[in-house]
């Protein structure tokens, strides 16, 4: 009779148990596929085209890549005077923020051609600017020491987006 009782109370344990393994399971899977990204590599930034978004890397950057991510997003990948920069557009400002995590506004917002540009700061300390234009948003990070070549690769940018 108490091996029947052990035997029952030992199951019982082991059935928690193994319900307990697979919510963990669930928990990590959807934790998971919420921040899989889907890069696509590009040959070109005419590949940004179906997107509705044309976006370059500047004259005499070296090592640009091209990429595609959750068929949402463009962005450039550079070398440019010493510092290496990240350049995105999207239709999706959510989808674009989502990179930095917990990001705060450093107060060093500027206008340039009418244009409000935010300047950032995430949590790992990568700088960026935010700005719109019609209905793209734009997104320009670097992990540069000095601020003003962020922000003076910034200005280019929508000086050259608002002289199309």
């Amino acid at each position: 009779m108490i091996r029947i009782f052990i035997s029952l109370i030992t199951c019982a344990f082991l059935f928690a148990i193994s319900c307990s393994n697979n919510e963990n399971k669930k928990t990590q899977n959807n934790n998971t596929s919420e921040s899989v990204l889907d890069y696509m590599q590009m040959d070109s930034p005419n590949s940004f085209i179906p997107l509705g978004i044309k976006i370059l890397a500047p004259e005499n950057s070296l090592n640009a890549k091209y990429f595609i991510i959750n068929k949402d997003i463009a962005e450039i990948d550079f070398d440019y005077m010493d510092n290496s920069y990240i350049y995105r557009a999207s239709k999706n400002s959510n989808s674009l923020l989502s990179f930095y995590g917990d990001y705060t506004n450093s107060g060093k917002n500027f206008i340039e051609d009418d244009i409000n540009v935010e300047y950032n700061i995430s949590s790992s300390g990568e700088k960026f600017t935010l700005w719109r234009v019609n209905d793209i948003y734009y997104i320009l990070s670097s992990k540069a020491v000095d601020d003003t070549d962020l922000t003076n690769l910034s200005s280019i940018y929508i000086k050259f987006i608002n002289n199309k």
